[in-house]
C-alpha cells in the first residue's frame, strides 16, 4: 500500500529520532543512514531532502552536521510522513485501481480493503514518531530484517 519511498522515508525518520535519544542529541549523517537501513545513498538523499523541506525533520551542514529532529518534529505523526510522500490519496483508492470504486459501486475487494486501508490510516495518525521510537528503544521492534 505505501511506496517503497514512503517506507523508506518512515525508516529513516525513526532511525533519526532513536540515534538521537540513544546517542543524546547526535545527528545522523547520510552514509549512516544509508549503511545502517541497506538505502542507495543517492535514493536516500533525495527522501531526506523532501522530508527537510516539508519540516518533518531537520539538517544541519558542517563537521557536526546531519539530520535530526526537533522535539514538535519527534510529535508529528507517522501519517505526516505519509501526506508528505505518498499524499494521503492512497487511503480512498480502489484495492485493485479502479477509478470508480465506491460503496454504490465497489469491486470485489471493496469492504475488505476499506477496512485495512482505514485501519493503516488510523494507526498513522495516532503513532508519532515519539511514541513509536519508544520500541526501538526497548529493543521491542527493529528498523532491519535479521
Amino acid at each position: 500500500m505505501l511506496s517503497k519511498t514512503c517506507e523508506y522515508a518512515i525508516r529513516s525518520v525513526l532511525y533519526v529520532a532513536n540515534q538521537q535519544f540513544i546517542n543524546t542529541g547526535m545527528k545522523s549523517g547520510i552514509k549512516q543512514i544509508s549503511e545502517s537501513l541497506n538505502i542507495p545513498a543517492h535514493f536516500l538523499g533525495k527522501i531526506l531532502q523532501t522530508l527537510t523541506r516539508h519540516e518533518i525533520m531537520s539538517s544541519a551542514k558542517g563537521p557536526n552536521g546531519g539530520f535530526y529532529l526537533n522535539e514538535q518534529q519527534q510529535r508529528n505523526p507517522l501519517l505526516s510522513i505519509v501526506e508528505v510522500i505518498d499524499g494521503l490519496k492512497i487511503f480512498s483508492r480502489c484495492g485493485l485501481g479502479l477509478e470508480k470504486c465506491s460503496s454504490e459501486h465497489p469491486c470485489p475487494l471493496h469492504n475488505d480493503f476499506a477496512s485495512y486501508r482505514d485501519g493503516m490510516e488510523n494507526a498513522l495518525r495516532n503513532y508519532t514518531v515519539e511514541d513509536t521510537i519508544s520500541g526501538l528503544i526497548k529493543g521491542d521492534v527493529f528498523l532491519t530484517s535479521l
